[in-house]
């Protein structure tokens, strides 16, 4: 009988080896592995934000030193011999890059003049000469040059499409003229500046100045400059006139190409537009082009117009002639207005205007050269302005289109009229 107890004793024991490794397994499943579920719920979002924060990192410092390879950069990390640099009292933002690109101080000049805007450095530019090397990148060289005192000297920016009566109304705003009639007498007559500028000596030349409203409308070339502040009214356009010859020549002696890609993805270079016009007239040109187009992405666009206009004999009809001596400022002209006869107004006279009617961009200049050839071969003839706000042209072949763009657009071009002049009268 005690055997037998001692047997059913141990058959009902809780701790034999079989229980006991149920019970553990048990306990790990719901300590151990859980745990580590848990765990692991935790921990899984915060690695994939890591991976992904080093994949967006490791692509934006990608880019970073694409661009910092190509722009910014020194051009000879290992050339430490000084080179000495000198700025010109008067000399504008885009030459001073221009002069360091050329002699090989830094890799692009234009983006030296955004990078001295976007730093507020512009009115910090210091005549001058310095001791610069290629081994400088671009940010030590704007500190540079940036370093000394400015006490002598103002900033004055002139905007691509304003005429002389802007730029006088604009620097006796900042006090930079004693008397805007000065600034503009002075403007009437190219006989005092043409030897600054060779382009504006080879109008006077031909003789084709006589009869302008202002001789040197066109030849004032729109740039960030530094001058004097002492400075008087013929020291700022000889510094206007100067700039023009360094503006044509980027454009005139430049290895301009342009290309397309077809529909198969193989690149072709375009054709060349080859001008007829003289280095005058194409700045006449370049000034209608400033004043029609709201986007520098239609300057070349316009620019075939007119050239197709001009091959096929036609008149011009551009609104901006038509108003630039009466000085209005409207989109929707009457018919009066477009038929006022002067020189200027391309509705009454044949070809282009006799002088230009404000003081084109460099961009202008390049496209009065070098037009849309796409618009040139498929003639397009005609453009007009949609919404007025937008900037955005709406171009034409035929007639009818652009009389179907006309009576679409122009509702809005009145409204907008309106809106100016209540606003003008408000100001009054």
């Amino acid at each position: 009988m005690a055997r037998k107890r001692r047997k059913n004793v141990r058959k009902n024991n809780l701790y034999t080896p079989q229980r006991y490794d149920e019970r553990t397994l048990h306990e790990e499943r719901e300590y151990g592995v859980y745990w580590y579920s848990w765990l692991w719920r935790i921990c899984r979002p915060v690695l994939i934000f890591l991976c992904s924060l080093l994949i967006v990192i490791g692509i934006v410092t990608m880019g970073w030193n694409k661009v910092y390879e190509k722009f910014l950069m020194p051009v000879d990390v290992n050339n430490t011999q000084p080179v000495r640099f000198t700025i010109e009292s008067g000399t504008s933002i885009s030459s001073i890059g221009s002069q360091l690109e050329k002699q090989q101080l830094l890799r692009n000049g234009t983006v030296f003049k955004y990078l001295v805007q976007f730093r507020g450095l512009t009115d910090s530019i210091s005549y001058g000469t310095y001791n610069l090397s290629p081994s400088m990148d671009i940010n030590a060289i704007i500190d540079e040059l940036s370093s000394g005192s400015q006490t002598n000297e103002r900033v004055i920016t002139i905007i691509p499409g304003w005429t002389v009566e802007d730029i006088a109304d604009y620097l006796f705003e900042e006090g930079a003229i004693a008397t805007r009639e000065e600034f503009l007498t002075l403007c009437e007559d190219a006989t005092a500046f043409a030897d600054a500028s060779y382009p504006l000596k080879l109008a006077q030349d031909a003789g084709t100045l006589e009869g302008r409203k202002y001789q040197l409308e066109g030849y004032l070339a729109p740039d960030t400059y530094r001058v004097f502040r002492s400075a008087d009214a013929r020291s700022i356009i000889n510094t206007l006139i100067a700039q023009t010859n360094t503006v044509v020549d980027s454009v005139y002696y430049s290895d301009h190409v342009s290309y397309y890609v077809d529909s198969e993805g193989v690149t072709h270079e375009v054709e060349q537009f080859e001008s007829t016009l003289t280095m005058d007239e194409t700045i006449i040109l370049a000034s209608m082009i400033e004043k029609e187009a709201g986007k520098t992405s239609d300057y070349a666009k316009v620019s075939a117009v007119f050239h197709n206009r001009l091959q096929a004999g036609w008149k011009l009809e551009s609104d901006p002639t038509a108003t630039y001596l009466s000085g209005v400022n409207k989109l929707a002209l009457t018919d009066e207005e477009t038929q006022a006869q002067n020189a200027y107004n391309t509705y009454v006279i044949d070809g282009l205007p006799i002088g230009p009617i404000c003081n084109p961009s460099a961009a202008a200049i390049e496209a009065a050269l070098y037009p849309d050839m796409e618009y040139i071969q498929q003639g397009y003839m005609y453009f007009c302005a949609k919404e007025p706000t937008s900037g955005e042209l709406a171009f034409s072949i035929t007639l009818e289109e652009h009389e179907a763009n006309v009576a679409q657009y122009r509702p809005l071009w009145e409204e907008y009229d309106r809106r100016q002049a209540s606003s003008s009268e408000a100001e009054e």
